[in-house]
């Protein structure tokens, strides 16, 4: 196993252990055994709380997607990401204090951020029309960083989304990277696309660099920091749940225990959306349906079962009362 001490922490492709722990604890407070996973790679868990240890990013690369595969979550990376406490992670925390506007707030994350890990080299990149964040990757991996590129979405999204505040547009919005099974397509609103290299970017409009970051503008940060946490919520709903369309089970107390939030909250959270669990889960039907008819040789009948409906003309019926065509229409285009 490739361990090294903080002191060996810029040899060439190795990373702080301790950034797998949130998917540990995700894992933990879901009632997940992550032991066959950490068994599959030779670490003992205890090693993830230590913030000491590097490892090679291969590792950690092969860790996460071993923790998907033993969850059964295709989205873990970006489901993690979702929870993970942007607040507290010191490189951003560090950054929104001592700037005012968000290039001053990406001069200053750009330097931090390296200190979590040297797999990877972060730069920002300023065209006449757009700004590039780009996180390039110092080796081709021989693991694909699956999780690790759906977290970075999540995080970096959701990054991006609290500095620039009420100026955000999603559709403006771009992510790339080669490895973008982690996530869905139009993944909170944003456009999701294949990149030419094996790192990732997010690029955005340039002229949000020169507005005052969020926390400046805005006489109740408290309200926007909730009302963003509940736009997270939902958009983490759609992820959680798109394994699980074909169970019968899926009122409010399930699903806010796989969000690992309390009932109450889920709720709150949906209603401050303006919309309730049953639509959305209506609606994610509906587009996992299209995926499925659009891009899988999958039948009508193999869908609508993955989908939670045993009969294929109980599929179609709903199919075609959300969209108005039945699917073999829809397919046929």
């Amino acid at each position: 196993m490739p361990l090294s001490s903080t002191s060996e922490a810029h040899s060439e492709g190795f990373i702080r252990l301790a950034l797998a722990a949130p998917f540990l604890q995700y894992l933990t407070d879901r009632g997940i055994n992550p032991q066959p996973a950490l068994d599959q790679v030779g670490l003992k868990a205890d090693l993830l709380s230590d913030p000491s240890v590097y490892v090679h990013s291969e590792l950690v690369y092969g860790l996460l997607n071993a923790f998907s595969e033993l969850s059964g979550d295709r989205y873990l990376g970006l489901n993690v990401g979702e929870t993970f406490d942007l607040q507290g992670w010191p490189p951003f925390a560090r950054s929104l204090q001592s700037s005012n506007t968000l290039f001053e707030f990406f001069a200053r994350f750009v330097r931090l951020v390296p200190q979590e890990s040297n797999a990877v080299r972060h730069s920002l990149v300023v065209e006449a029309d757009k700004a590039i964040y780009r996180i390039a990757r110092q080796q081709e991996p021989t693991v694909p960083p699956v999780q690790v590129t759906g977290f970075g979405a999540a995080i970096y999204v959701r990054l991006l989304q609290s500095v620039v505040g009420n100026a955000w547009d999603p559709s403006r919005v771009r992510w790339e990277s080669r490895y973008i099974l982690g996530l869905p397509r139009g993944y909170k609103g944003i456009e999701v696309g294949l990149g030419p290299n094996p790192g990732m970017q997010i690029s955005f409009p340039v002229e949000w660099l020169f507005l005052q970051h969020a926390a400046e503008e805005s006489e109740t940060p408290t309200a926007t920091i909730r009302h963003n946490e509940d736009v997270t919520v939902v958009a983490a709903l759609r992820s959680v749940l798109r394994g699980k369309l074909d169970e019968s089970e899926l009122g409010p107390e399930v699903v806010a225990g796989l969000l690992g939030i309390q009932p109450e909250r889920f709720l709150k959270a949906l209603q401050k959306h303006q919309t309730t669990l049953p639509r959305e889960v209506r609606r994610l039907r509906v587009d996992v349906a299209k995926e499925h008819l659009r891009e899988s040789k999958m039948t009508v009948a193999e869908i609508g079962l993955m989908l939670g409906y045993s009969d294929k003309s109980h599929f179609t019926r709903f199919f075609r009362s959300q969209t108005g065509v039945t699917p073999t229409k829809f397919r046929l285009g």
